[in-house]
């Protein structure tokens, strides 16, 4: 979450978000920390069992919070970590696997041995707390930069991975609410863990060099105007945490309903920009994503029971003279690109008050209410829609398409990453993705889905060759070595030949 403290634009990785691995780093760091709390406590018997258990979860979570913030590669990330008691306890918005007590200690264990930087709290102006961050620094951030930022089997988290929340119209903000299982419920559930145990077996990164992840996909992703190609509404542009070991998934629902939203959310690849998609990787193999095209608005007239206009949705009429209609081509390409935004929004943004930005005027050579009027024009029933939340309805459709898909394949020990209405994975497995997307889309909506055309694989690290043919196999290898994702598979392959 992105917060002002004075001037500095900063973002964090919440205590709340960091699920441990099932490896043994870090245990003598750990130790020298317990053995600081303890002397600091300045008592002449141990805690007790349940105490010491406590202090050793906080400092093994705060020591993985910390390095996984040094993974992010970003200077302005930090650690938050809430020292205030009401941050604690057993409702849905608190910290509950930890002890208060215990985080204060191991706080300030890190700090007396020069471990962290530490900016406290405080509640601003709207009345927000603003939670303690951290940061490593001195012998800490020495540590990591011995260990790298390598490939970890993380354990799911004891939370719901079934989450309901609701809108609270007097804070206008998203609350989460507490329910009761069902039938349904309980198979949702089951399916994900199923599928998050899955997940840790794989390693999941991108083929690109050094340069380009700091300078290009980092930098871009820290930028507080930096904004998801698939939210729509309020709060849309922040930074994003960049981190590989975010893998594990939740199924959130909205609206206080189990028929409204459902989608899954948590994994690193939704969060980065769409063109980077292109060079995932499993598990060292290519991959391959397959989208559903124009899956809302086909939703919504079937949903009206009205029959498809022909050809693209998001055609609405604009020619230039000499060239015929192609959504591949410049400029019906970029202009294309506006108009399914603009289209998805309006289904989708259930306040109704989505807005072209500069750039997509300048693309469009129109304005938001020109736009809108063209759209409504070539789709007259999105005019009864827009802004009455029938996209989070339609979003219930599509998750119950991906869990089939996810599930699917997980059947054949396949691994699927899904982006809401496309998926990832590895490209020699394109056939069955295919497959079971389409089987997914006829058993939830009775007819046959478009599929997109999959874009080309693409990385860092294609063959380089001096001018008289030979390959330049020593920038390769160096090229290579000195990326991130060189040091990501390489430990993953280690703990392969483990088991």
């Amino acid at each position: 979450m992105a917060n002002r403290v004075g001037k500095h634009k900063t973002y964090n990785l919440h205590l709340k978000h960091i699920h441990l691995p099932g490896d043994a780093f870090f245990v003598e760091t750990i130790s020298i920390v317990l053995d600081r709390l303890i002397a600091r406590l300045q008592i002449q018997n141990k805690p007790q069992l349940k105490m010491q258990i406590a202090h050793e979860f906080a400092a093994r979570t705060i020591i993985e919070g910390l390095y996984q913030v040094y993974g992010s590669r970003h200077r302005q990330c930090r650690l938050a970590v809430p020292t205030s008691d009401g941050a604690y306890g057993d409702k849905s918005h608190q910290l509950n696997e930890f002890s208060h007590t215990a985080v204060l200690r191991v706080l300030d264990a890190l700090e007396s041995l020069e471990w962290i930087e530490r900016k406290k709290g405080f509640r601003n102006k709207s009345g927000e707390n603003i939670p303690t961050t951290i940061r490593a620094v001195g012998g800490l951030i020495e540590e990591f930069e011995r260990t790298k930022y390598v490939w970890r089997k993380i354990f799911p988290k004891k939370q719901d991975v079934i989450v309901l929340k609701d809108f609270d119209p007097k804070t206008k903000s998203k609350i989460q609410c507490s329910f009761k299982d069902n039938n349904d419920i309980r198979r949702w559930r089951k399916n994900l863990q199923r599928y998050n145990s899955f997940i840790t077996q794989n390693a999941i990164c991108l083929s690109i060099d050094k340069h380009h992840l700091d300078e290009g996909l980092i930098a871009k992703m820290a930028n507080d105007k930096y904004q998801l190609d698939w939210v729509f509404g309020d709060n849309k542009k922040k930074p994003r945490i960049f981190n590989y070991l975010h893998v594990q998934l939740r199924r959130i629902f909205s609206r206080g309903s189990f028929q409204k939203g459902g989608r899954f959310y948590g994994g690193w690849w939704q969060f980065i920009p769409s063109e980077y998609r292109r060079y995932i990787t499993i598990n060292g193999l290519p991959t391959v994503e397959v989208d559903y095209s124009e899956l809302h608005p086909r939703m919504m007239y079937r949903d009206a029971n009205l029959p498809l206009p022909e050809g693209d949705l998001y055609d609405l009429g604009l020619r230039y003279e000499g060239m015929q209609y192609d959504k591949n081509i410049e400029p019906y390409k970029s202009k294309r690109k506006v108009i399914k935004t603009y289209i998805n929004a309006m289904i989708n943004d259930d306040r109704g008050n989505f807005k072209l930005n500069s750039r997509q005027i300048k693309t469009m050579e129109m304005n938001t209410a020109q736009l809108e009027a063209l759209v409504i024009k070539k789709h007259p029933i999105i005019k009864d829609i827009k802004g009455k939340g029938f996209g989070l309805r339609y979003q219930f459709i599509d998750s119950q398409i991906a869990e089939m898909v996810m599930m699917k394949l997980l059947s054949q020990e396949i691994l699927c990453l899904p982006v809401h209405d496309s998926f990832i994975c590895q490209e020699h497995h394109l056939l069955e993705l295919e497959l079971a997307m389409l089987e997914a889309y006829e058993a939830a909506l009775g007819s046959i889905p478009q599929l997109k055309e999959p874009e080309q694989f693409r990385t860092d690290f294609e063959p380089v060759y001096y001018p008289s043919g030979q390959l330049d196999l020593t920038y390769m290898k160096n090229k290579y070595k000195d990326s991130q994702h060189d040091e990501f598979l390489s430990t993953f392959w280690k703990f392969q030949q483990k088991i």
